[in-house]
């Protein structure tokens, strides 16, 4: 079965998360478009100690633990839910603005312009 390159969700809370899991298999990507007013509450939780005046533009990527910290974040703290089966689908994460969480999962096949970033390694 030839997976799906990109599937974009729309961010409606636990219907969302409750979805991700049996997309797994179908799907390279997955990426969830959150409503706007999250880009300022998970910059300061993925980019603490930045000056308040800085541009709040988002890079942040990772291993599914990343999930616990944006499930920190007052309203989308149903991403824990997700660690465990993207731990076993060996996916990674990143998260970017405007406000989206992109799953990526092995083998997925990125556009020229695009990279996967692994902090591990020194990237």
């Amino acid at each position: 079965m030839e997976k799906e390159p990109l599937i974009k969700l729309p961010w409606r809370g636990h219907e969302t998360i409750e979805s991700i899991p049996s997309l797994l298999e179908g799907a390279q990507r997955i990426e969830v478009t959150l409503p706007s007013n999250y880009n300022h509450a998970l910059f300061e939780t993925l980019h603490p100690g930045e000056p308040p005046a800085q541009l709040e533009e988002i890079d942040a990527a990772g291993g599914p633990e990343l999930l616990a910290h944006i499930a920190a974040v007052s309203g989308l703290e149903e991403f824990s839910l997700l660690i465990e089966p993207l731990t076993a689908a060996r996916a990674r994460v990143q998260v970017s603005s405007p406000a989206k969480v992109f799953i990526i999962l092995p083998g997925a096949s990125l556009k020229s312009n695009e990279r996967i970033i692994h902090p591990e390694a020194g990237e």
